[in-house]
């Protein structure tokens, strides 16, 4: 050792001699290593077996989306986000309490151990791996071989039965919301309708009024006449009915006695279709709420799935023996590298402190 480390001792000396002396870190590294890659086969190990199947998407006909692009957080902005939002909103619903729960029923029949087993138990087992569309592996950690098998198995087969349900509802939810839109336009539309109406019954019950107290010869402005006309003609929807009103309309000349019966005609049509639309909107009020009835079971069963979601089942794979060997061999080797140093420390300590 230098003598002048005797009177000036450094750090940067200190790592000098520490890494120069290398064979003896590099042998301590080697050492931890083996021990821990030994320690491994004495380890417990644990069995892990996969089931994959095939999750299908098409990224393309977000444009029928929009409802579960509502419902996206955060929101996608381009087809790359929307593909990721589905399948990760996928990768969480599997998870849950309602699929883990049929998992355990359907494992509960096949062997008497997993009575013994919870929800938060089984799904500490469980974990998926995937990058995208494609082969997903829904894969089950266990001591047991056969207890892991059967668990992959089981998942994998409630995901395969039950996410074709969420699907379809999720199309029941993109139907009904078509048929809702399409039953508040017959509403607006039957609701406009009845307006206008009533607003021409108004109109002609105060002109029938106004003309009663006038002689049945006397004549009609033209002013009013086009106004009379047009009253009524913009009603018109060209049924037998209304041909027969048209056809009867007074002539450019008729006396107002004329205009009143014309009106007597016309009135009982209107009262007749006012009724009518009244009650077609009150069946299509009843309707409007059992189709929203409908739109909140569905849309609540989807789990915002998008309606373009395609799962089929595919292999099992065997069961792998898995050990921690490349972890226990780092820590090892890391464990091995502080003991070397440590042990150049007290060697250098000593060597100063017996000069």
């Amino acid at each position: 050792m230098p003598e002048n480390l005797n009177k000036h001792w450094t750090l940067r000396e200190a790592l000098y001699i520490t890494f120069h002396n290398w064979p003896l870190l590099f042998a301590c590294i080697i050492i931890g290593a083996l021990l821990g890659f030994g320690l491994s086969y004495i380890w417990p190990s644990y069995y892990r077996a996969s089931s994959n199947i095939y999750i299908g998407l098409n990224p393309y006909r977000k444009f029928s989306d929009t409802n579960f692009e509502a419902l996206a957080n955060p929101k996608y902005s381009n087809l790359d986000n929307y593909h990721y939002w589905q399948m990760s909103q996928l990768n969480s619903a599997i998870f849950m309490d309602r699929y883990l729960a049929a998992t355990l029923d359907k494992l509960r029949q096949a062997d008497p151990y997993w009575q013994t087993v919870d929800v938060p138990h089984l799904r500490g087992m469980l974990e998926t791996e995937w990058r995208s569309s494609g082969t997903w592996s829904m894969i089950a950690n266990h001591p047991n071989r056969l207890f892991a098998q059967q668990a992959a198995r089981a998942w994998s087969d409630v995901i395969v039965e039950q996410v074709p349900q969420a699907v379809t509802a999720a199309r029941d939810t993109f139907r009904i919301d078509q048929e809702l839109q399409a039953n508040e336009d017959a509403i607006l539309q039957a609701t406009l309708r009845q307006r206008e109406l009533s607003a021409a019954q108004k109109d002609l019950h105060e002109w029938q009024k106004f003309a009663q107290d006038k002689p049945p010869e006397s004549t009609v402005e033209p002013a009013t006449r086009w106004q009379l006309l047009a009253m009524v003609t913009r009603l018109a929807d060209y049924s037998p009915v209304w041909m027969d009103v048209l056809r009867n309309q007074p002539e450019a000349d008729a006396k107002a006695q004329a205009f009143l019966e014309w009106i007597d005609q016309t009135l009982p049509l209107l009262e007749t279709e006012a009724e009518t639309l009244h009650q077609h909107i009150l069946f299509l009020n009843q309707q409007q709420i059992e189709l929203a009835t409908q739109y909140s079971q569905a849309s609540q069963k989807s789990l915002s799935f998008s309606p373009n979601i395609e799962i089929q089942r595919r292999e099992d794979l065997n069961p792998l023996k898995m050990q921690p060997s490349s972890t226990l061999i780092l820590i090892g080797g890391v464990t091995g590298l502080l003991m070397g140093l440590l042990a150049q420390l007290v060697i250098i300590t000593r060597s100063r402190s017996r000069l």
